[in-house]
């Protein structure tokens, strides 16, 4: 390698140099590249090569009073470097899964999990930590299960107090400041960023608004959240109208909807279209402005993030459960079944493509901790409970669930199945 002689001026004690590579180099923001020197990959520097001293003047290379320079100082140096500036080490030198972070553990009650789940994401810092949750006088250690359970706790009782139908949007409520309304976007970012969850009731438009802004909605998105935003028969007035082709019935639906949204007369048919963009975008967008802004200062500068109408669409289809989805992940830990534990097998498929949409997020839960897709596989495993202690049980951390194989029918399956998802909550008690 032919002989380089390098100096590197540093302004004041507390700058800093990091050596990296090339690729790695090119990652930086502009502003940062004095802070670093680039190698390339069959390249390597001699200590002695390197100099550092003051800025000089003028364009000479006058190095009296440079600083002796020890090859041996170089893993010093950089390991100082490191730690000055942590921002840069995190961007370049290690991904964010090799990042450690603080282990926060929090105590949490079912009875009252909305708010204390609340007032744990009203700190900042909260987003920075790897969290641990516990839920009180249940026996559980947080292999991800116990927080997935949580998010899918808090999104539950949230969700109900949001406006629309399939799709829902915050309302302004008056015992919530700024505070508490970027404590929900954090909790919705930390969701997603360690768990893979999003409550997919909340409107698409509404989270591209609160990722990049209102004017990122387009009128598609803004039709489609609006459509299932409203009643099925609602809905169906909006269709025709936009097709068209309405009959007095779609007109008398029209019209009451129009009267909740504050006009009291159909507009002209030409106008028709502009004003339900106009409606929707009331709803979705202009009144909920001030929660859209809260979630904005949390979401609007963290990566990855779902910051494209194609991307959030696709991440919610991705998300949303669906019979098929749901019965394509279940997989026996085994290859090999006996009678009884394949015909078990088949009952749990046959319920799973059977069951309603709102029965079919509950068993999502029972298995994984969350009503949206978040985990590749349920692993089937058997036992032989029989009598009064035959149950199924789950482990959400892993997503396994043990079904017993001693049911004589499927109708008995089906039976025990469905009051075991018919409760409000389930248990953690398996350590």
């Amino acid at each position: 390698m032919s002989e380089k002689k390098i100096k590197v001026v540093l302004e004041s004690e507390d700058d800093c140099v990091i050596f990296v590579s090339n690729e790695d180099a090119d990652k930086l923001p502009s502003e940062e590249s004095d802070f670093v020197l680039a190698l390339d990959n069959e390249e390597t520097f001699d200590g002695s090569e390197i100099q550092f001293g003051p800025i000089s003047g003028y364009d000479g290379d006058d190095l009296d009073s440079t600083l002796p320079w020890n090859p041996d100082d170089l893993s010093a140096m950089q390991h100082s470097s490191l730690n000055n500036r942590p921002d840069v080490l995190n961007r370049i030198l290690q991904s964010p899964e090799q990042t450690e972070k603080e282990v926060q553990h929090v105590k949490l009650r079912q009875v009252n999990i909305f708010q204390d789940v609340l007032n744990v994401f009203m700190e900042p810092k909260v987003l920075e930590a790897d969290l641990k949750m516990e839920l009180n006088n249940e026996k559980a250690v947080d292999s991800d299960g116990v927080s997935r359970e949580v998010y899918s706790a808090f999104w539950e009782h949230f969700l109900e107090q949001c406006e629309g139908e399939d799709e829902r949007v915050p309302r302004l409520r008056p015992d919530y400041s700024e505070k508490e309304w970027q404590a929900v976007g954090r909790v919705w970012l930390k969701g997603y960023l360690d768990h893979n969850i999003i409550p997919i009731k909340l409107s698409p438009a509404f989270i591209l608004a609160c990722c990049q802004g209102v004017r990122s909605v387009d009128e598609e998105l803004l039709i489609r959240s609006f459509a299932r935003f409203l009643s099925v028969s609602e809905r169906a007035a909006v269709e025709k109208a936009l097709q068209g082709n309405m009959d007095e019935t779609h007109e008398e639906d029209l019209l009451d909807l129009f009267s909740r949204m504050g006009s009291h007369s159909l507009p002209s048919e030409d106008n028709l279209r502009s004003a339900i963009l106009t409606m929707a975008h009331k709803v979705l967008l202009q009144e909920p402005k001030f929660i859209i802004d809260c979630f904005h200062s949390c979401m609007h500068n963290v990566e990855p993030m779902p910051i494209t109408k194609d991307s959030i669409i696709e991440l919610y289809e991705t998300k949303r459960a669906t019979n098929k989805k749901v019965a394509k992940i279940i997989k026996p830990s085994s290859e090999n079944l006996n009678q009884q534990e394949q015909t078990a097998l088949n009952h749990l498929l046959r319920y799973v493509r059977s069951i309603d949409q709102r029965k079919l997020e509950i068993f999502l839960r029972f298995c994984t901790g969350s009503t949206v897709l978040c985990k590749d596989t349920i692993e089937v495993t058997f036992n032989k409970l029989c009598g009064l202690s035959r149950r199924p049980v789950a482990h959400t951390c892993g997503a396994v669930l043990e079904l017993p194989c001693t049911y004589n029918s499927y109708p008995e399956f089906r039976a025990e199945f469905d009051n075991i998802l018919s409760n409000d909550c389930f248990t953690m008690n398996i350590v």
